[in-house]
């Protein structure tokens, strides 16, 4: 049993310092090296399942223009390759504050009735899309080819995790898609990235946008066994 667990701490001290070597982590201002970020997206590709919040920091987003709904706050699961729940706190114009369930699966974009909890199909809109994140062309294709002028902060301890702080620019093109209508494509913005030092996955992204504005992207919980069903939908009126 002593062997086995040193032969353990052994392989998670060899694969911290893989990652250490390839991030150039031993001084802040370097570059990452493009075998440490092309790590991060095969991480990111490889996760089964995961638990990420959304966080607007500033001015509410707007989730329904329509309606006028904005909301700041989205918890949500994610189950591979293409299924995303993500429960949201909204608020309206005049001031009414309720939760709403989105779901993207391969059937479409499904939202929650606040009053009934009866699901609808929705369009799709280019406000969040939760499932994008994960795809080839979210954070994976972000990290391997979109971060312009990288470069390592330094080591921090995010949530109790050793993580490697990387910083770098991003083209409001690639990211419009991931995080919706406030960032605009012919800007670009600043990006942090925290990875974890073992995993070499994200465990938080921050995009700062101007005026205090911002979004934050929390990771947690990968590959644990998440299902998330297509919503059932309520029988026409005739039927009822």
């Amino acid at each position: 049993m002593r062997k086995a667990q040193t032969a353990l701490v052994l392989a998670c001290l060899f694969a911290s310092s893989v990652w250490a070597r390839g991030s150039q982590q031993s001084g802040s201002g370097g570059a990452p090296s493009h075998g440490s970020l092309n790590r991060v997206a095969d991480a990111v590709l490889a996760v089964k399942s995961a638990r990420f919040s959304l966080k607007r920091e500033g001015t509410p987003a707007v989730l329904d223009e329509k309606n006028g709904a904005t909301f700041t706050v989205a918890d949500c699961v994610y189950a591979a390759p293409d299924r995303v729940s993500c429960d949201i706190k909204v608020s309206l114009k005049n001031g009414t504050i309720f939760e709403l369930t989105r779901v993207w699966v391969p059937e479409g974009t499904f939202q929650s009735n606040p009053l009934t909890h009866q699901f609808s199909k929705v369009p799709p809109d280019a406000n969040f899309n939760g499932v994008a994140l994960f795809g080839s062309g979210g954070i994976p294709e972000i990290v391997k080819t979109a971060i312009q002028k990288p470069q390592v902060v330094g080591r921090e301890q995010i949530h109790n995790r050793d993580t490697l702080h990387v910083k770098g620019e991003v083209s409001g093109r690639k990211l419009n898609p991931l995080v919706g209508s406030t960032i605009k494509s012919e800007l670009t913005y600043p990006v942090d990235l925290w990875v974890d030092e073992m995993s070499a996955l994200p465990v938080q992204i921050h995009v700062t946008e101007p005026e205090g504005n911002g979004w934050l992207i929390e990771l947690s919980a990968t590959d644990e066994p998440i299902t998330i069903p297509t919503p059932p939908l309520p029988p026409p009126p005739g039927l009822q």
